[in-house]
């Protein structure tokens, strides 16, 4: 099933909305860029462009198997602060893989990311038909951990050094949530 570009979803704190190339801005690439913001993302590793962004969003719509959403956070006037994703969608065994960014650093801290990730949570049971949704995230995450486990997705197990982060070994925390 696809989603309709214009479809929108919103609960108290946050509004998910289907992205597109329009959407990506000098502020949304300066997210990716920034080593702040990026971090704990394997997007890290590469220069993004306005240009390479808009194509990574192109690539996305077309994919059956991902569903990439911006963030607009109601208490920061509706504003573009992140996006979330779920790739790859695994129709199959009704499977699918979170991925989130906040990349408003003023937004950090204030349930942004848990009101994405619990309006997601929705829209892969009732949009989507899936019936688990798994993430991971670097151990010394913490925000991202929190973020998850307010969701509803519990910490299912733990991949020892399983990044490099600033050349040392760091677990990768595996999550889940089995759709109600």
């Amino acid at each position: 099933m696809r989603i309709p570009s214009t479809a929108r979803w919103k609960n108290n704190a946050v509004e998910l909305f289907v992205l597109e190339p329009s959407d990506v801005t000098e502020v949304y690439v300066g997210w990716l860029n920034d080593p702040t913001v990026n971090r704990y993302l394997e997007s890290r590793f590469s220069i993004h462009t306005i240009e390479s962004t808009r194509q990574f969003v192109e690539n996305c719509l077309a994919s059956p198997s991902s569903l990439l959403l911006g963030i607009r956070a109601i208490n920061f006037q509706g504003a573009h602060v992140g996006n979330i994703k779920i790739t790859p969608i695994d129709r199959n065994h009704g499977l699918g893989e979170v991925g989130i960014l906040v990349g408003e650093k003023s937004a950090w801290g204030r349930g942004i990311g848990s009101a994405a990730i619990q309006l997601l949570m929705n829209i892969a049971r009732d949009e989507l038909g899936l019936r688990k949704l798994t993430a991971g995230c670097y151990a010394s995450t913490v925000g991202s951990q929190k973020a998850f486990l307010k969701a509803g997705f519990y910490i299912a197990g733990e991949r020892k050094a399983h990044f490099l982060l600033d050349g040392e070994p760091e677990a990768m925390v595996l999550m889940d949530c089995i759709l109600k």
